[in-house]
């Protein structure tokens, strides 16, 4: 499980993403992301949101009901957790970024779901070397 500070969660939060993110299409997901400053935030703001400015990246999830049944949306939610949990330290600091599962997700490897993952965040410019 991805930490509460970790995770957007609010519809607002969700919509801001949409409508002022950029978009990048992969082969199983699509990736929204959108830069905000997040060392501007207040603490009695970030307790509100749940955000913590010093983590600086939030992630969410969106797996329609296309793409199967609550046990397949929820092994795909899986999935995304356990990538960007795997890959946060290489992730861009200051970004909220949704990942949109793709029909086509149905009954791929963790392996391939997680190249085209990667290869979205490196095309984005979210991916940091150490």
């Amino acid at each position: 499980m991805l930490p509460r500070t970790f995770r957007l969660r609010r519809n607002q939060d969700f919509q801001k993403v949409y409508q002022r993110g950029q978009s990048i299409g992969g082969r199983y997901v699509v990736l929204y992301r959108l830069h905000h400053q997040g060392t501007a935030i207040s603490s009695k703001v970030k307790d509100k949101i749940g955000f913590s400015p010093a983590l600086g990246q939030r992630f969410g999830f969106s797996v329609s009901s296309k793409v199967g049944n609550a046990v397949t949306r929820n092994y795909i939610k899986r999935v995304f957790r356990a990538i960007c949990r795997r890959h946060a330290p290489h992730i861009a600091k200051n970004h909220d970024i949704i990942l949109i599962a793709r029909h086509k997700i149905k009954g791929i490897h963790f392996e391939q779901v997680e190249q085209d993952i990667v290869r979205l965040l490196k095309r984005g410019k979210l991916w940091v070397e150490d």
